[in-house]
Parts: structure tokens; C-alpha cells; sequence
């Protein structure tokens, strides 16, 4: 089985999704990752890596070393929610 890379995991969404995906697919197939250290129970419950994903060659090695399908972006630097006040 390929198994999941979730860049963004120390964020809440992130933390909850690792969590949930390593239930429903085991622990051993789903690969965390983000800038920092995640939440403890991430930390310890599975593998994690700490990567850049704007880091072409380390995001390549990591996706290459976990035998990774296409990751899940867990942080959305682009998605933003504008409002107008009035």
C-alpha cells in the first residue's frame, strides 16, 4: 500500500487529520510532516518527518523514502477567508 504524506501536521486540522487517517489505515501508512515538531500524540503514534515542503529535494527524498501517494495538504497558506466590514 502507498502510503500518505499530511504536509501541515502541527496545525489543529492537521493533528486531527493524521490522527484519523492513522486509524482508519494504520499507523505504519500515514507520514506527517510540517516545519515544527507536531502534537505529542502524533509524534509518538507514527512516523514524522520535519520538511519544507518549498524544499523540492527533501520533500522528493521523503516521498521516495515512505513510498508516498499524492500528499494532503493539511495547511492552506492560500486559502484565505476575506470579509468586508461595512
Amino acid at each position: 500500500m502507498d502510503k500518505i504524506l499530511v504536509i501541515g501536521s502541527s496545525g489543529q486540522i492537521g493533528t486531527e487529520l493524521v490522527m484519523e487517517l492513522r486509524s482508519l489505515y494504520g499507523a505504519g501508512n500515514v507520514v506527517a510532516c510540517d516545519l515544527k515538531a507536531s502534537a505529542q500524540e502524533v509524534m509518538e503514534s507514527g512516523a514524522f518527518e520535519s520538511l519544507d515542503v518549498l524544499d523540492k529535494q527533501k520533500l522528493y527524498e521523503v516521498i521516495k523514502k515512505h513510498n508516498i501517494r499524492p500528499p494532503i495538504g493539511a495547511s492552506l497558506p492560500g486559502a484565505v477567508v476575506r470579509t468586508r466590514v461595512m
